[in-house]
């Protein structure tokens, strides 16, 4: 990674404060961009470098020649700008207020429309999704999302599980229409299409950004730190990081993220390598890739929330940020194979240490002494999980084969524990024992890749070996089943549909997706029907599963988010696209039917 000392190829200064993730670019004349941004409560900042000053409502800005000013009655929750016009390509400034909209001609200081949110604003974009073919001003909410014309009028309405933090237009099924993406509150990234959810992404942290990278790939950032690349559906890679990830924007070769903290680095698309980072001198605001010199390619304008706006040219994999440059770098395959090999070389120097370490304590012993004290070649280590039902919490077991110990183990598991991501497990002196157990609570129905390091040795041992393992918990992993001769209550919430599949099939899917000591199987080949019942281990509900041999199946749960997850699971591994399903759920002594 280099520390980049890359100058931007222009700077200026608003000389205004700049709210975060309220900051939008602009072509009101259809021609010349103009920054704009939320400049306080109720205070919108147009910044117009190329054109004369901005006539009407705005008024020219005390602090800046070039910078005007539009004063609202409303707070300024969101800002976002595009051709809503038909047959008109001067962009339009959408401006979101906590419960209205208003749609904004710059140009002409004209309103287009003003309209009633009343589930709220928390993002807006311009753009187009399914077979509507001109640009929509589309509105996510506390619930919900909204599409509305340049008059004003709505074309599409959904409810969305969780508040909207972010959006994206994007075509991801790779059939000419585009898609809406929905970054939301409760860690999902929704893909909404034709007006139906098609598919849900689990993640471990609300979805704050959102950004395209190519025709198959999308960006995304959590609040949590993590950013990552999916590739139709199937995630590439991700990193976490101590800092929010602000904006990501694809620019050039290389995917740019802007931190909180004012960082901005370029990554490698394909890996998320660090190849440069800058540092700004305050936190940043924004970060959007626009022409904003007009020379015809786009460039990155990262602002900060002091008012310091900054743009940098794409980087280019082959010549950096100078494209005229002459020196050939390797290629990617050298760099990864020289990687590789110093990546090897540390390890056998850490490896030689070791061994000098051990040799130097075992001076001075006899053979028999040096013999129980160095590591068995056949040490091998064990990680199993069970469920323990009256304490609520999985137990992760790591066991050695021999008389060795765990001396220490470090956890990482996204999402799991409530302090973080990690934990370190290191039992004091007196109570090492050759398995270690980790208490786990995943507080969601997601599967979790647990990856383990543990330190394995004798007591006395100075150095110890370190074991890597990964250990996979599958999505319903908080489940216990249910011994088949236990009675079971009437559950009055249950979801009910129709499916035509073996029992079998079933069967398998049950094993798959759910912690159990002994997988689930019929009796004979000719049995049809299937009755299971699992006890959660967050809050002692209940959970029943009745597979009738006519196809009707049942599932009763007074959780309807988990009726939800299961049918989901269930409808993706058998391939179904659509199913009708029948809710009745009770709610305070009160029967819905759905």
């Amino acid at each position: 990674m280099l520390i980049s000392t890359v100058q931007p190829v222009f700077k200026l200064e608003l000389n205004h404060k700049v709210t975060p993730n309220i900051v939008t670019i602009a072509k009101y004349d259809g021609t010349h961009p103009c920054l704009t941004a939320s400049a306080g409560y109720d205070k919108i900042i147009i910044h117009h470098p190329h054109s004369g000053v901005i006539s009407g409502r705005a008024q020219r800005s005390e602090a800046h020649g070039e910078v005007s000013e539009l004063n609202l009655s409303q707070a300024v929750i969101a800002l976002a700008a595009g051709p809503l016009k038909p047959d008109c390509n001067r962009d339009m400034l959408l401006i979101g207020s906590p419960s209205q909209i208003l749609a904004y001609d710059v140009h002409d200081n004209a309103d287009l429309f003003f309209k009633e949110a009343a589930d709220g604003v928390n993002v807006i974009v311009a753009g187009t999704f399914g077979k509507h073919a001109e640009t929509l001003a589309i509105v996510g909410g506390n619930s919900s999302v909204l599409g509305l014309t340049w008059q004003g009028n709505e074309v599409f309405w959904n409810v969305v599980s969780g508040k909207v933090c972010s959006m994206l237009c994007f075509d991801f099924d790779k059939d000419g229409e585009n898609e809406l993406l929905l970054g939301c509150e409760d860690s999902y990234i929704r893909v909404l299409k034709n007006n139906q959810f098609v598919l849900e992404l689990a993640e471990t942290g609300a979805v704050l950004s959102l950004a395209q990278v190519s025709d198959v790939r999308f960006a995304y950032g959590l609040g949590n730190g993590t950013i990552g690349i999916y590739e139709e559906g199937i995630r590439l890679w991700r990193v976490k990081s101590k800092q929010n990830a602000l904006s990501l924007q694809w620019s050039g070769d290389s995917l740019a993220c802007c931190w909180s903290n004012g960082r901005v680095d370029w990554r490698d698309g394909g890996s998320g390598r660090v190849l440069r980072r800058v540092q700004m001198r305050a936190a940043a605001a924004a970060m959007l890739l626009a022409d904003y010199r007009s020379v015809g390619a786009p460039d990155l304008v990262c602002v900060s929330d002091k008012g310091e706006v900054l743009g940098y040219p794409p980087y280019q994999e082959a010549t950096g940020f100078n494209a005229s440059a002459k020196t050939k770098l390797p290629s990617e395959e050298d760099r990864l194979a020289i990687t590789e090999l110093f990546n090897r070389k540390q390890a056998l120097l850490v490896e030689l240490q070791h061994y000098e370490a051990n040799a130097a304590g075992a001076q001075g012993l006899s053979s028999l002494e040096r013999e129980a004290t160095a590591m068995p070649t056949n040490t091998r280590l064990h990680v199993g999980v069970t469920t323990l039902l009256p304490e609520g919490v999985l137990d992760l077991s790591v066991s050695t084969n021999n008389d060795t110990i765990v001396r220490a183990a470090l956890v990482l598991a996204e999402g799991v524990f409530s302090s973080g991501e990690t934990m370190a497990c290191h039992p004091a002196s007196g109570r090492l024992r050759s398995h270690l157990q980790v208490a786990l609570r995943p507080p969601r129905d997601v599967p979790i890749d647990v990856h383990i390091k543990a330190l394995v040795g004798y007591a006395d041992s100075e150095q110890f070996h370190i074991f890597e393992l990964t250990k996979q918990l599958p999505r319903f992993c908080m489940y216990t089943l249910v011994a088949p001769s236990t009675s079971r209550p009437q559950l009055d919430s249950y979801v009910t549909f129709h499916i035509t599949e073996r029992v079998q099939r079933i069967c398998i899917w049950i094993n798959q997706n759910f912690l159990l000591e002994e997988e689930v199987q019929v009796d004979t080949e000719e049995t049809k029907e299937l009755h299971v019942g699992f006890n959660c281990l967050r809050d002692k509900g209940k959970l029943y599963m009745d597979f009738e041999s006519d196809g009707q199946v049942k599932i009763s749960t007074p959780d309807i988010r988990l009726a939800g997850d299961l049918i989901q699971s269930l409808a993706i591994y058998l391939n179904l696209i659509d199913l009708q399903v029948r809710l009745v759920y009770r709610y305070n002594q009160r029967q819905d039917y759905a």
